[in-house]
């Protein structure tokens, strides 16, 4: 038997705060998660990369005019966080947050912001950069891009940028990064086809490939990163949906790697269903592979375990995480095995 720990972040009225739980991997089966520190919505988790006890968490208090990242210093034995600092995002709707040295970057959904924090050795947080895109721009989507909706904040693998993507304005934000003091200076940006709401990213680990979904146009671009001038350009896109299927409020969502990088797998909500794409080991391009219907309701995150034998999704609406078998042969993800039930659960990180 082989047990591993998992932190789960809750989004919604139902969720507390941040739980956890043990998962076998040899079984597949998820523990039914405690509860490790009270937070309201902490609906994404990342650890501090320098420091293997130290857990980060957004948060948005329900009428607060701004949202909160929060570190804690995690005791994986008692299965505990104690809260070490929090800081203020500096506008409302923390939705995604990334850590790499000593920098930690958040973005502001319903603000329409990014933010910086350098964090020092201790875990306390300051503020460095804040960055609020132009109220008066919008995408053509009058209901869901009246403004900026920035939706998620990653640090590049080699550390010397930072991408925000933002569903509202259909473009991906390309910041300069300055390690030392955590500040950001836009640099340049990545744009989307108009109305597509790029929503997360995966960066895969040569440093040279960035995968992007796009929410609202149910599609993924394959996109070429250049470390030396900082810049992002397109070299596919795919679609998420099967060929004839209404985009219409079907919301795609997110995106994880198999453990050996051969396959990409993707989320749809509404549509509820997962996607499995063959990766070119030379190229990066993908080719599908498998759909396979979620018998959940709205995959808000999907994550696989160190293993690399199980596929697990977190089901907002329906409370429930659940595990499916991943042929590690050909990429195809089996028949659900089993769930645990936990109220809204939004974020799955294994440490």
């Amino acid at each position: 038997m082989s047990i591993e720990r998992i932190f789960l972040g809750t989004s919604g009225t139902d969720g507390r705060g941040v739980y956890t739980a043990t998962f076998d991997t040899e079984a597949g089966t998820l523990a039914v998660p405690t509860l490790a520190a009270e937070l309201p919505k902490a609906s994404f988790l990342c650890f501090d990369g320098r420091n293997e006890n130290r857990l980060l968490a957004i948060s948005q208090e329900p009428g607060a005019p701004a949202g909160e990242v929060a570190c804690f210093h995690m005791d994986v034995a008692e299965a505990k966080l104690t809260e070490v600092h929090r800081a203020s995002t500096q506008a409302p709707g923390a939705v995604h947050l990334s850590a790499q040295g000593s920098t930690v970057v958040v973005a502001n959904y319903v603000g329409g912001s990014a933010a910086s924090f350098h964090m020092d050795a201790d875990g306390a947080l300051h503020p460095a950069s804040f960055y609020q895109f132009n109220a008066a721009d919008h995408g053509p989507d009058p209901k869901r891009q009246d403004h900026s909706y920035a939706h998620a904040a990653d640090i590049t693998l080699d550390g010397g940028y930072v991408l925000i993507n933002d569903l509202g304005l259909d473009r991906i934000h390309i910041f300069k990064l300055a390690p030392a003091t955590a500040k950001m200076t836009l640099h340049g940006e990545w744009k989307s086809a108009p109305g597509a709401g790029p929503r997360h990213l995966v960066l895969h680990p040569n440093g040279k490939w960035v995968y992007n979904i796009d929410e609202m146009a149910c599609t993924i671009n394959q996109l070429a990163w250049d470390a030396d001038a900082g810049t992002l350009t397109t070299l596919q896109t795919v679609e998420t949906l099967p060929e004839g299927v209404s985009k219409t409020d079907v919301r795609a969502c997110d995106m994880v790697f198999s453990k050996d990088l051969r396959f990409l797998f993707a989320a749809n909500r509404v549509h509820e269903d997962f996607v499995v794409y063959a990766l070119d080991s030379h190229t990066g391009a993908l080719t599908l592979v498998q759909r396979l219907a979620n018998p959940g309701k709205e995959a808000r995150h999907i994550a696989v375990d160190p293993s690399g034998k199980w596929f697990l999704a977190a089901n907002q609406f329906s409370n429930e995480v659940s595990i499916f078998p991943i042929d590690t042969a050909t990429g195809k993800l089996g028949d659900r095995t089993s769930s645990t039930n936990i109220n809204n659960p939004s974020c799955l990180l294994f440490g």
